[in-house]
C-alpha cells in the first residue's frame, strides 16, 4: 500500500516540476519578447499609414499626437503603347523614413499623367508641360524618391483608395505633419 502511495505521488509531482519549468520558459520568452519590442520601438515620434482604413497617425510610444483621414494607392493598373508603359497604382509598404520636407512643392508630371489624360507625351524631360505647381498642396513629405504625403485639391476623395501610390491629406494635417515631423522620423505603412 505505501508502495502504491509513492508511486502516486511520484506521478504528482513529476508533472508540477515539468509545469514549473515551462511556466518558467515561458516567463524568461514573455521577457525576451517585451525586451525585442522595446528595442524596436522608435525612441522618436512615428508615422503609422493604414492603407486599408485610410488613416494616418502621428505616434509617440502608445499616444496618437494627431490622427488624420488620408487617401492611399488605388492598386488600379494602367498599360500604355509601349511594353515599358505598365503600372500599378499601390502605396508602397513597409518601414520607411522621412527623407525631405519641402514647401510649395513642384509636381513633375510622370508619363503615365499623360497616358491617363490622352495626352501626348513630351519627349524631354524639360519639357515645360511636365511641371506644375500647387498640386500637391503647399507642402510635400518624401518617404521615398517619388513617394510623399502631400496635399489635395480634392479633399473630398479622403478617406479612399485613389491616389497613383502617394499619401494625400487635408490641408490642415498636412501643414502640422509639415511643422511638426522632422527628417528621419519613421514612417510604417501597411
Amino acid at each position: 500500500m505505501i508502495a502504491i502511495l509513492i508511486s502516486a505521488l511520484v506521478l504528482c509531482v513529476a508533472p508540477a516540476q515539468a509545469m514549473q519549468a515551462s511556466l518558467a520558459e515561458l516567463a524568461s520568452e514573455h521577457r525576451r519578447l517585451l525586451q525585442t519590442i522595446e528595442d524596436q520601438t522608435p525612441q522618436t515620434p512615428y508615422i503609422v499609414i493604414n492603407t486599408h482604413d485610410n488613416q494616418l497617425l502621428l505616434r509617440q510610444g502608445d499616444a496618437v499626437l494627431r490622427q488624420a483621414t488620408c487617401a492611399t494607392g488605388s492598386g488600379r493598373k494602367l498599360e500604355g503603347d509601349k511594353r515599358w508603359h505598365r503600372w500599378t497604382f499601390d502605396t508602397p509598404k513597409g518601414r520607411f523614413a522621412i527623407a525631405r520636407k519641402v514647401a510649395d512643392p513642384l509636381w513633375i508630371r510622370p508619363t503615365w499623367d499623360f497616358i491617363e489624360n490622352a495626352e501626348e507625351i513630351p519627349v524631354f524631360a524639360e519639357d515645360r508641360r511636365r511641371f506644375q505647381y500647387g498640386v500637391l498642396g503647399e507642402y510635400a513629405l518624401y518617404f521615398l524618391k517619388d513617394f510623399m504625403i502631400h496635399g489635395t485639391l480634392f479633399e473630398v476623395n479622403l478617406g479612399k483608395s485613389i491616389t497613383h501610390g502617394c499619401v494625400r491629406v487635408g490641408s490642415e494635417d498636412l501643414q502640422y505633419f509639415y511643422e511638426t515631423v522632422e527628417l528621419g522620423w519613421p514612417v510604417f505603412i501597411y
